[in-house]
């Protein structure tokens, strides 16, 4: 056996992104030099996060301190990678993710809120003809979107509106809702094209969306298909910069009663430009049946008809000496108005998510990320008339490897 250093085989599905920018990890190979390669990586991450919520009429303020996770649970990966025969490399990712928020019990037992999750668990195979994934990751349709976003290595939002109880649960949501609609990690079949010429095109078959269900659906009749979802990308890099496009989409049905159909349907497009120390993202969603963030709450009105909703975020940033990375962005998720609903200030009567975020984001060292962030977080409403509102300051940062 030897110790070589190598970069972490997450890159498989772009979940370095996910672990922390920059850390390399050590790969121990077994059986000489074209061996099995076996590697680790992960990252802790832990925030203090203050939250000055300014509710409608005043009746439901809070003033919350917590210490919890940010947008990412804590990761720890095993990855292997098989020698490669006739052409094809196979290789292999599983995750766990066990929260340091809460208590030590889990499932809301006590004083825990759920102590782990399990994200990843898929096997790749690469050759001549591109890629094939198979397993558990994160789904295609607004990948970038979250991927390229500030808040991915900080809180953002803490709720999924600005009322109600903003302590996080297992995770803070980020722009999730507030931007952008949810990728979420999804079992699925999915196949990537070779690289050509900076296109590439990525489909998927993947487990269908339980959280997609009408409102008053009978759960015995309850049918669920297979969600479908595609990408179309575009990368180049020149001198001085890099740019990245991308079209993503998505659709699901859901039967109810075994009679009527519900489409669930979405696509996104955006773009990221880096120009010198310069980092602009953009990006655009349009989605039936989703709900707000893609999370499913909201998505049908009280008769069961979808909902429409749509939203973007834009962000720009400058990073100083390659460590230190300066960002503001503004996004807003908004949801068409549910014309059989009567009650004030609920999901179902949500008009508008917007929020405003800057934030701070330096980098110690390749394994040491220091974050000072600051959210406002709005909520409009159909019926309702008055605003909700929250402020949200958060300090912490990463350790990872």
């Amino acid at each position: 056996m030897k110790l070589l250093k190598k970069s972490t085989l997450a890159t498989l599905v772009g979940a370095a992104a996910l672990t922390a920018a920059g850390a390399a990890n050590a790969t121990i190979v077994v059986g000489g030099e074209n061996g099995y390669e076996f590697s680790v990586d992960g990252n802790i991450n832990q925030f203090f996060i203050a939250s000055d919520q300014d509710s409608a009429g005043g009746a439901f303020d809070q003033d919350n301190q917590q210490v919890a996770n940010g947008l990412l649970p804590t990761f720890f990966g095993f990855n292997v990678a098989m020698p490669e025969i006739n052409g094809l490399k196979v290789a292999a990712r599983v995750s766990i993710s066990p929260s340091t928020n809460n208590g030590s019990y889990p499932d809301g037992a006590l004083e825990g809120d759920g102590s782990m999750e399990q994200r990843e668990a898929f096997a790749t195979v690469d050759g001549s003809f591109g890629q094939v994934m198979l397993g558990k990751g994160l789904g295609l349709y607004a990948a970038n979107n979250i991927l390229l976003d500030q808040t991915l290595y900080g809180v953002g939002a803490t709720g999924v509106t600005a009322a109600g109880n903003q302590n996080t649960g297992q995770t803070s949501l980020g722009r999730i809702g507030w931007g952008y609609d949810y990728a979420n990690w999804r079992s699925q079949i999915r196949y990537t094209t070779p690289d050509m010429n900076g296109f590439k095109v990525a489909v998927a078959v993947a487990d269908g969306d339980d959280l997609l269900q009408p409102a008053n659906y009978d759960s015995t009749a309850y049918e669920k298909e297979a969600r479908y979802e595609a990408s179309l990308s575009y990368a180049t890099a020149f001198d001085g910069g890099s740019m990245k496009l991308w079209l993503d989409g998505m659709t699901q049905k859901v039967k109810v009663n075994g009679v009527s159909d519900r489409d669930t349907d979405a696509y996104t497009v955006g773009g990221q430009l880096i120009l010198g120390g310069f980092e602009a993202v953009a990006s655009y969603y349009d989605n039936e049946g989703q709900g707000i963030g893609g999370l499913g709450l909201g998505a049908f009105s009280d008769d069961n008809v979808e909902r429409d909703g749509d939203g973007y975020y834009a962000q720009l940033g400058y990073r100083f000496g390659g460590q230190t990375f300066v960002a503001a962005s503004y996004g807003e998720s908004t949801l068409d108005r549910d014309s059989s609903n009567t009650d004030f200030g609920t999901v179902a009567d949500l008009d508008k998510n917007k929020m405003t975020t800057v934030g701070i984001y330096h980098d110690v060292t390749a394994n040491l990320k220091l974050v000072a962030e600051y959210s406002k977080m709005e909520t409009e409403y159909h019926v309702q008339s008055s605003d909700d509102e929250v402020d949200v300051l958060s300090l912490g940062g990463f350790i990872s490897w």
